[in-house]
């Protein structure tokens, strides 16, 4: 048995036991929270509605909330450790439709609010300033709103429509195995997506290509049909939040949501088009000088420079390597990640069936969060650790602010996550004198800073196109040739291309779970290195500075909360001090 097979896996019978009396009751109270809360309508209409009562109100529907996202949650963790199991996908299916009653019965109260005159809005403000920010996020969606009966059957649909594709895309694509004929001396096989995409990172070159190319066969021979599912998507996306709701474009919707104002959107992917293929393409040269290739071919694009080491990392070494680098910055911020192992919500173990890729998943502020991700016992699955576990300690931080509002807005989720991953490259860096191994580490921070900004950026605007090219009836191969041509324009002449790489955007997960949600990774990681530049510069007077931007949550807009901390304005000049920071890892290169 390797060492990595230590990882451990979570125990979610601290949530709830499929099938046991306890989880039976709570679905069952569902029916009856969707009976109850609908009774303040009637004093919601009355004159004498007081202050007060809004606060005892406000305080059931946090109840209702804690409740159902504990119980949504639990579903997607079932789902999650075992994508095959048919009794989970049926539950999540069935929580979801049971939810969405529950959710209608609460809509009364959101429309209300909403066209509730500025004047009274403003007394119940006054009563509830601990949830201001979130009061008055309700009241800024008023532009976009139907009538309570339009939103009703636009949640009936989402949950027989878009969330259902969402759960036959991730079921059709974890159930996909591979074969690793292509390695040398490799007898037939079949493994999953994450036991195959350890041979991209692979030192032998023949191991890297062979890896891709047997993964786009697999997506590509299924492309068109994954492609669908996206079409189906897209369309449905821009149908309910153009059409109906009245945004000027799909990506406002997302937005709007994460509060961001357009122009600092439109800066952060202006300045990551321009200087991506320049910055990164003199990284992308380096490399290949490293690897002593005339030209790196996208298959080497996060090629090590030296074989992995033989042994696999002890699960045990990696957790005690995040403490550290946690601990050096906080020991609030270790303690905070620890809890999640000690309290049992991480799982980690390599399993049949499970999601690839990793999360966390923040249920309720009184308790741990929960975090997913398979731990094969490398030195990137350390770094997959600590910013899983640093999305953890961001909620924990945040607690304070309730159910409502512990959630960071997307632009600022990733704040602590690549925080973490910074702090633990630094810890690694500092440990080590051997110049080969510090060299190592700068490119790794590189890779990585290559797949969190240049790379998202372009996803996301891919992303953009692809949607206006659905709503033009494009088919999966003409999205396919525009995804290629999105790839030539973020590598320029610094990376050789395969035609193959044109079903990339098919094997994405983001752009069918949550659209547009990826610029908030280029945002996060040049967020983070500005932060941190600071943190260099001005050392432990900054920690309580950074705590504090993650003890805000998602109690005011992201905009306000870098301003409280001093961060300057995002735009252009910010954006490009990011870069500036990429540039100088490069050009530490040996």
């Amino acid at each position: 048995m390797s060492e990595a097979a230590g990882a451990p896996h979570w125990d979610l019978s601290l949530l709830y036991e499929y099938g046991s009396p306890r989880l039976e009751a709570d679905l069952r109270k569902i029916r009856s929270l969707g009976c109850d809360f609908p009774l303040w309508r009637e004093r919601l209409a009355a004159p004498d509605f007081s202050p007060a009562e809004f606060d005892s109100l406000l305080s059931d529907l946090a109840h209702i909330q804690e409740f159902s996202s504990r119980l949504s949650g639990y579903s997607t963790l079932y789902f999650s450790e075992d994508t095959a199991n048919q009794k989970a996908q049926s539950f999540v299916g069935m929580v979801d439709s049971q939810l969405v009653e529950l959710e209608n019965s609460l809509l009364f109260f959101q429309h209300w609010w909403k066209h509730l005159e500025a004047d009274r809005a403003e007394e119940f403000l006054r009563a509830v300033p601990r949830l201001e920010y979130y009061l008055r996020r309700i009241r800024a969606f008023k532009p976009y709103t139907l009538s309570e009966a339009e939103e009703r059957i636009i949640n009936y649909k989402d949950v027989t429509g878009s969330e259902a594709l969402v759960v036959i895309y991730d079921t059709i694509t974890n159930r996909y195995r591979f074969r690793t004929d292509f390695l040398p001396g490799g007898a037939e096989g079949r493994v999953s997506r994450e036991e195959l995409m350890v041979h991209a990172r692979s030192h032998l070159p023949e191991a890297r290509e062979g890896a891709y190319r047997e993964f786009y066969r697999v997506f590509g021979e299924e492309g068109p049909t994954l492609a669908l599912i996206f079409q189906s998507l897209a369309r449905d996306w821009r149908v309910e939040n153009v059409t109906l709701r009245g945004y000027r474009g799909p990506r406002e919707a997302r937005n709007v949501v994460n509060d961001l104002p357009e122009h600092v959107v439109e800066s952060l992917l202006r300045v990551s088009e321009s200087e991506t293929p320049r910055v990164f393409g003199e990284y992308f040269r380096k490399k290949a000088e490293a690897l002593k290739l005339p030209r790196l071919r996208r298959y080497d694009v996060y090629a090590p420079l030296a074989p992995a080491p033989e042994r696999e990392i002890p699960f045990s070494e990696a957790l005690e390597e995040v403490r550290k680098a946690f601990s050096s910055f906080s020991p609030r911020m270790a303690e905070a990640a620890l809890n999640v192992y000690e309290k049992r919500h991480l799982s980690a173990a390599r399993l049949p069936g499970k999601e690839s890729g990793a999360y966390c998943a923040s249920l309720d502020p009184d308790d741990a969060p929960w975090v997913l991700m398979t731990y094969k016992g490398r030195r990137q699955d350390i770094f997959t650790l600590a910013h899983e576990l640093g999305h953890a300690v961001h909620s924990q931080l945040a607690a304070g602010r309730g159910i409502f509002q512990f959630h960071a807005a997307l632009p600022l989720a990733e704040t602590a996550s690549t925080f973490g991953e910074m702090l633990l490259a630094s810890s690694f860096r500092r440990k080590n004198s051997d110049p080969l191994v510090k060299n190592d580490l700068l490119f790794h921070l590189l890779d990585d800073a290559y797949a969190t900004v240049g790379r998202q950026a372009f996803f996301s605007l891919f992303e953009a196109e692809a949607h206006d090219m659905v709503e033009g009836g494009a088919t999966a191969g003409e999205i396919s040739a525009a995804y290629f041509k999105n790839l030539q324009r973020q590598f320029g002449d610094s990376v050789e291309l395969s035609p193959e790489f044109a079903w990339e955007w098919v094997s994405i997960p983001h752009f069918f779970h949550t659209p547009f949600y990826v610029y908030a990774y280029t945002f996060g990681q040049l967020l983070v290195y500005s932060l941190y530049r600071r943190y260099e510069i001005e050392g432990e007077a900054f920690v309580p500075r950074f705590l504090g931007i993650l003890s805000q949550g998602g109690a005011a807009s992201p905009v306000d909360i870098l301003n409280e901390a001093g961060v300057g304005p995002l735009d252009d000049d910010f954006w490009k001090g990011g870069f500036e920071v990429i540039e100088s890892f490069i050009k530490e290169l040996d």
